[in-house]
């Protein structure tokens, strides 16, 4: 195949997927440097491709209620006639979704009774190792390719600037060590360490550290983020539901160190070199841990992985976990000085 070939791909629809896919997208990249590449990715998650550099356009992907919106993606896709299309998600509807575009090659794995919507069919790989080399295998059969297994997410100065002032208008000092804390999980209840738990942790981490706190997470974890936030007062600065993604990334570059659930702000954070604190029960972080320097807190379970949205039993994977553990962790990662 040519490599001024036109490349369209649909992006994942979670951001801690998109985040794991960066090192697929670059190296389908390296192999078609003069190729012009589109990027199907939903609304949210547009900010993420604008800035990591490596695709030349973003569409967003609509809900499936906007009817009208869905209609003019597929009119885009046939006026811009795409030669490739390379599908990150595994679903049916985004096999239709290029078939219907005339999106002349359709390279995916073989899933979800889709194979006679694609054109190149790929076995999906078998279980084990990290979700990234998944990706990267669907990319490499496009032709040999070296690529960095880790996610790298640069941030603008710019947002850099915007992180610096909403922290200093929140009233944390500058210079002083910052935690990020990311208490939810947009998968399901089972991935989330107890609140409480949370809230313990930014206390001993303010009053035997002195680190400032700042939460953060999508538009409905904000009250369990303020939970953890707000009996620290000033100490703390709740920003979940209220950033963009990349937002989201520049305060979490901000930070010393990121305590999380297996969630899509635990990638970013490691994407953009944040040490990490993964707090882990019900998924496995083989598959899909952080990539960049971290320290996992994972108590074993006969249970788990089992990968439920929400626990069957006692949730004994997570409550097992105490705040000392995961204060042990952060600790190992904070600056002499903290």
């Amino acid at each position: 195949m040519s490599d001024t070939v036109r490349i369209v791909i649909r992006g994942t629809n979670w951001l801690g997927d998109s985040v794991i896919t960066i090192p697929a997208v670059r190296a389908l990249r390296a192999l078609f440097p003069g190729s012009p590449i589109t990027m199907l990715a939903p609304e949210n998650l547009a900010g993420l491709w604008e800035h990591e550099g490596s695709v030349d356009r973003v569409l967003p992907v609509p809900r499936p209620t906007r009817l009208r919106d869905a209609r003019a993606l597929l009119a885009a896709l046939r006026r811009d006639r795409y030669d490739l299309g390379v599908l990150f998600p595994n679903s049916f509807s985004s096999a239709l979704l290029f078939f219907l575009g005339g999106v002349r090659a359709r390279l995916g794995y073989a899933t979800d009774g889709r194979s006679l919507l694609l054109t190149s069919r790929v076995p999906p790989p078998r279980a084990g190792g990290h979700q990234v080399q998944r990706y990267l295998a669907l990319v490499r059969t496009l032709g040999p390719v070296e690529a960095d297994t880790r996610p790298v997410l640069r941030v603008p100065e710019s947002l850099l600037a915007w992180a610096d002032a909403l922290l200093h208008g929140s009233g944390i000092a500058p210079g002083r060590t910052i935690v990020g804390l990311n208490a939810g999980s947009t998968y399901g209840e089972a991935k989330c360490w107890p609140p409480e738990r949370f809230a313990a942790l930014a206390r001993m981490l303010r009053d035997r550290c002195g680190v400032a706190i700042v939460a953060v997470g999508g538009p409905r974890e904000r009250a369990r983020a303020e939970s953890v936030c707000a009996p620290l007062g000033p100490d703390a600065l709740n920003a979940a539901g209220e950033t963009t993604v990349m937002q989201c990334a520049a305060l979490a570059g901000r930070c010393a160190a990121f305590v999380s659930n297996d969630t899509g702000p635990m990638h970013l954070a490691a994407a953009v070199g944040t040490p990490v604190v993964a707090v882990i029960g019900p998924t496995d972080p083989g598959a899909t841990g952080p990539l960049g320097e971290h320290v996992i807190v994972r108590r074993e379970t006969a249970c788990a992985p089992c990968l439920k949205r929400r626990c069957p039993t006692d949730h004994r994977c997570m409550t097992a976990i105490t705040a000392e553990d995961v204060f042990a962790a952060v600790k190992k990662l904070l600056p002499p000085a903290s």
